[in-house]
């Protein structure tokens, strides 16, 4: 099924060589990687990435793209489903190769969802144990390709882990576990540093997906469960209420350059008043820096240079 696309903004052609910002999504039905403009949320290229073709290349014939984060010169993108980590060229979209626990193609990345990267670290959430990890969080060495650790801090009992993100050098994690609705941090050692904000699930956050960190180091999150929406968390871990998204079952969210809310479901790519895409699933929203496309929408290629990078 071809993506429908609604309200695009005119376009113009931009000679640009240098390195901007832009958006990365994907979207999981037709397994490709979306790029959009960083301040409105536009379309730019809606093959980026051709997830479905690194897949059967490796020999894995179910996917499901979850995110995409930049790494140097390098796009990783978890695969939920076919519980690995492909890795692109930044610059050219072509596919690299992927990463599994024993790096030999046996999967050992069981159930991959949101990832970070600190420092020479790419910290990746799973959902489950496989032969060679634990659920929890899995810390990936980007030189050697090799997992430096693994650790769940709290009783893994206790814990289903969706979305991570970078914190004021500590790790935001995402549970969903029910009964222990919340945001755990930890140190990048993998000490476990107590819950950062907590939910019961059923008048506030439940099931929490992608989480992003405001410049005032308070927290969007998209809860995907009733009440649905995307919440606004203080950066004292208070749940604020939902600002955006009411009731549409959000799974990816990122703050626009033009300050509208960006947000994802199984069925929209859109703010609350944009329709960007619609008719597939789509899921996590993150920046990344390549080379100008020659097309930009207008508003965005007047902008772009005061879009600030977000984390």
């Amino acid at each position: 099924m071809k993506l429908k696309a609604i309200g695009f903004v005119a376009s113009i052609a931009v000679a640009c060589s240098a390195q901007s910002q832009f958006l990365l999504t994907f979207d999981s039905n037709n397994d490709v990687g979306i790029l959009l403009d960083a301040f409105d949320g536009s379309v730019v290229n809606s093959n980026y990435l051709d997830i479905g073709a690194a897949a059967a290349s490796v020999g894995v014939t179910s996917t499901t793209p979850i995110e995409g984060i930049e790494v140097g010169n390098q796009i990783w993108v978890s695969d939920q489903v076919g519980d690995r980590i492909y890795r692109f060229d930044r610059d050219s979209g072509g596919f690299l190769g992927d990463i599994t626990t024993a790096n030999d193609g046996t999967g050992g990345l069981n159930n991959i969802r949101g990832m970070t990267l600190v420092g020479n670290t790419v910290f990746a959430a799973l959902g489950n144990d496989s032969a060679f990890t634990n659920e929890g969080i899995v810390a990936i060495d980007i030189n050697t390709l090799t997992v430096s650790n693994n650790f769940n801090g709290r009783d893994p009992a206790d814990t289903s882990y969706f979305d991570i993100v970078e914190y004021n050098g500590d790790l935001l994690v995402g549970n969903i576990d029910s009964g222990n609705d919340g945001i755990d941090r930890y140190d990048t050692s993998g000490n476990y540093l107590g819950v950062f904000s907590s939910s019961d699930g059923a008048t506030s956050y439940d099931f929490l997906q992608q989480m992003y960190v405001r410049d005032d180091d308070s927290l969007l999150g998209a809860g995907f469960s009733l009440p649905s929406g995307v919440f606004a968390i203080g950066a004292d871990g208070t749940d604020n209420g939902i600002v955006a998204a009411t009731d549409f079952g959000p799974r990816g969210v990122y703050e626009l350059g033009n300050g509208d809310i960006l947000w994802t479901n199984g069925n929209f790519l859109r703010t609350d008043s944009n329709i960007i895409l619609e008719g597939e699933s789509f899921r996590f929203i993150s920046p990344v820096t390549i080379p100008a496309p020659a097309s930009l929408s207008l508003l965005g290629a007047l902008a772009l240079g005061a879009t600030r990078r977000r984390r």
